[in-house]
């Protein structure tokens, strides 16, 4: 009985883990927080955006590709995520999630507009539990539907 509650503790303790890192996830990213960002990845981790509409796919690997990615993307983007609960799955020491998310945001195009926006699809993403805690070792990004209706001159 007691290794039925010590494993059912620790399958809490780790729910409660991803979800705190999914909350970490969109947080630094929604403040520009790039290195705090890169570290919620693996060492080799990967962001992989999936083509939708005029946007080409992108992967991004490595904490050093994975903050300058934000760095980037922040110069020109701001906005927040709405995320959706997590559906997890974990098995040990690696689990896997399904997460649907709204991204409303406001971007500078090349032609002097601010565009606002939203973006809602959905992210597939693997962790792996690490010496450091659980971290994301692949997310991929699938946007479903983009409204870019608004556009401001500046």
């Amino acid at each position: 009985m007691t290794a039925n509650i010590e494993q059912r503790l620790r399958t809490i303790e780790d729910r409660i883990a991803l979800l705190d890192l999914e909350a970490a996830y969109a947080a630094a990213w929604d403040f520009g927080r790039a290195e705090a960002w890169a570290g919620l990845f693996t060492e080799g981790g990967t962001f992989e955006m999936l083509a939708a509409g005029d946007m080409q796919p992108l992967r991004v690997e490595g904490h050093l590709a994975l903050r300058g990615f934000c760095e980037k993307i922040n110069e020109e983007w701001q906005g927040l995520h709405y995320m959706h609960p997590p559906r997890l799955e974990i098995s040990g020491d690696e689990a896997s999630s399904l997460v649907f998310f709204e991204f409303r945001h406001s971007m500078k195009d090349k032609s002097g507009h601010v565009r606002q926006g939203t973006t809602a699809g959905y992210y597939r993403t693997r962790y792996v539990r690490t010496p450091a805690g659980w971290r994301i070792a692949s997310r991929v990004e699938k946007a479903v539907f983009e409204n870019l209706a608004h556009a401001y001159g500046l």
